[in-house]
């Protein structure tokens, strides 16, 4: 991300609060609400149940969560493990009479959220109640589990005072957009959602030629040339055979990293490094830098993995 893109961001919203969450999720004898029993439900008019979450708009979700309960979707459009929750999430999202309102945040576009709540994988479920993140789960589930889940969550929130509803309007006044993306960066992204992953790898490239210190980019040609190795790969069958060669301990990282699996796929590559010959070291080297970029720098697995890495090279 650029320095001045970044200081936008930043200007945005003190998203610090949200590191360190709440200990341990709400029961139902707590007072987490802000809500004084015998106050009236409140109503709140929204334009919709399905909401995209960034750095402008998350203050007025934090706020919306002292009324119904604000469920949060960490998505990928490159994880297929995502996209199936976040389909589940989308379907079930109208069965709760207003009750909960889904808020959907794309890690790969929206870092800085993600950061926020100490989220590093897409695929993961969380809610906000009274302002404070409650953690659910990371990976898909059955459809009627999660729906299980969440009206266990619904009455506590109720139990806590958190008991108003929103109305779907469409004259609702709209929710803060998210700040727009440079035109360059904002074209890569879209070519890598539509699977046009040389164009975007392209793009990236051109986007560094001009601005090499540009942290965003860097993720980005790191994570399309990660989808462009795997065009073409069965990701299942890597995952179900072990590797026969250096080459498939590659792919295997790639097919590992794709689906969220971060640890193990860093740890695909640094349980072989000592042993490898010093033109696969600098390779595996390469691929882990790579795979740093893609999943962020400040990622409990990356810092793990770097240090790792580090005492391994000195």
């Amino acid at each position: 991300m650029s320095d001045q893109f970044s200081a936008n961001l930043r200007g945005a919203l003190d998203l610090s609060s949200l590191r360190k969450p709440a200990a341990g999720a709400p029961n139902d004898n707590s007072t987490m609400g802000k809500a004084v029993s015998g106050e009236p439900p409140t109503e709140t008019a929204v334009q919709s149940l399905i909401n995209e979450l960034n750095e402008t708009n998350l203050r007025h979700f934090m706020a919306l969560s002292n009324q119904v309960v604000v469920l949060v979707d960490f998505k990928s459009s490159s994880n297929e493990v995502s996209k199936s929750l976040s389909s589940k999430l989308e379907t079930l999202i109208d069965s709760f009479n207003g009750k909960a309102i889904l808020c959907q945040v794309d890690i790969d576009t929206h870092q800085r959220v993600a950061e926020a709540f100490a989220v590093s994988q897409p695929a993961t479920f969380l809610a906000m109640m009274a302002g404070q993140p409650v953690p659910l789960f990371t990976g898909d589930q059955e459809q009627d589990k999660i729906q299980t889940i969440i009206e266990k969550l619904l009455v506590v929130a109720s139990n806590n005072g958190i008991n108003g509803s929103v109305v779907v309007d469409a004259n609702a006044a709209p929710v803060s957009t998210a700040p727009q993306l440079p035109p360059q960066h904002q074209a890569a992204v879209e070519a890598l959602n539509s699977g046009a992953y040389a164009e975007a790898k392209a793009l990236y490239e051109q986007i560094i030629r001009e601005m090499p210190s540009d942290p965003m980019a860097g993720a980005g040609l790191a994570q399309a040339e990660l989808l462009i190795r795997l065009q073409g790969v069965d990701v299942d069958q890597v995952l179900n055979n072990p590797p026969t060669n250096f080459e498939d301990l590659l792919v295997a990282a790639d097919a590992l990293v794709a689906i969220g699996d971060y640890a193990d796929g860093f740890d695909a590559l640094l349980i072989n490094f000592a042993d490898a010959t010093q033109e696969n070291k600098n390779k595996m080297r390469e691929r882990l830098l790579q795979f740093f970029e893609i999943v962020g720098k400040q990622a409990p697995e990356v810092i793990a993995a770097r240090n790792r890495l580090t005492s391994m090279l000195f």
